[in-house]
């Protein structure tokens, strides 16, 4: 498939195929774990800047954008392995640095969590905290939740529903991830936005909320050696596409000084 950086290429697993796209080079290798239901083009303008000095693989997840259904649970245990056999059969060297947009930011944690010598650094875009939807049960009223939970469990009439099945599976990963601390030595770029469709509508409850998620966040990274939030409410919850060359900059120079230390 063509794209603006060229020909993607179709990676055929076990039984499915995942759509990717590689490009650049260098080490350490870059890979870029999407978001919920997020296609491979959001992270195209990202993955162009970053791969002027490492090679940068984007790719949509199985059943979503260019890549066949898998069959197999929208669960992170399951995310992990299809990225895992992907890494396999493009021939890709660890150690990587892996940047999770959102609910790629499960996935990310929970592949160091199972995988710590293949991982360099890790760069979290907009990445929501898995007791984020616990605040809103002990926070909003019951029909501010109901309003915003409705998203969140959509009726699913068939497996090939996966766009869908992704977003009734988000909580169960919560759980999932819940307990995956980061480990010490590995380096961190956060990068927190303003992602309103969070929030609540009213100033007091907006504000609180903001506070929250900036702060829930940060709490991932206690006990990191080495790690940095970048707080800017100017951004969304992509902040590659609001303020590219910014992100893509802090991002480059992050490598940079992995790169030194390999």
């Amino acid at each position: 498939v063509r794209t603006r950086l060229g020909l993607s290429e179709t990676v055929a697993l076990d039984g499915y195929d995942l759509e990717v796209l590689k490009c650049g080079s260098g080490m350490p290798t870059v890979i870029v774990e999407p978001g919920l239901n997020v296609k491979k083009g959001a992270y195209y303008d990202l993955q162009r800047r970053v791969s002027a000095g490492s090679i940068v693989v984007t790719y949509d997840h199985a059943g979503i954008g260019e890549s066949t259904i898998s069959g197999n649970p929208r669960t992170l245990p399951y995310y992990v392995k299809e990225l895992k056999s992907l890494i396999s059969a493009m021939e890709l060297e660890p150690p990587f640095v892996l940047i999770g947009h959102s609910l790629g930011g499960h996935s990310i944690r929970y592949f160091a969590d199972l995988y710590p010598e293949e991982v360099a650094g890790l760069v979290f875009l907009d990445h929501p905290h898995e007791d984020w939807f616990r605040y809103v049960r002990a926070n909003w009223t019951a029909e501010e939740q109901e309003e915003y939970f409705k998203w969140w469990t959509p009726e699913v009439t068939s497996p090939d529903q996966v766009a869908l099945i992704e977003r009734l599976e988000y909580d169960n990963n919560n759980d999932l991830i819940r307990g995956k601390a980061i480990a010490a030595d590995v380096p961190v770029l956060m990068f927190t936005g303003d992602n309103a469709g969070h929030f609540r509508r009213d100033a007091a409850g907006r504000a609180a909320d903001m506070q929250a998620w900036a702060d829930m966040q940060r709490s991932l990274l206690d006990g990191v050696d080495n790690a940095t939030q970048i707080i800017d409410w100017e951004t969304g919850h992509f902040p590659q596409r609001d303020k590219p060359k910014e992100v893509a900059q802090a991002i480059s120079a992050f490598i940079d000084d992995i790169r030194s230390a390999m």
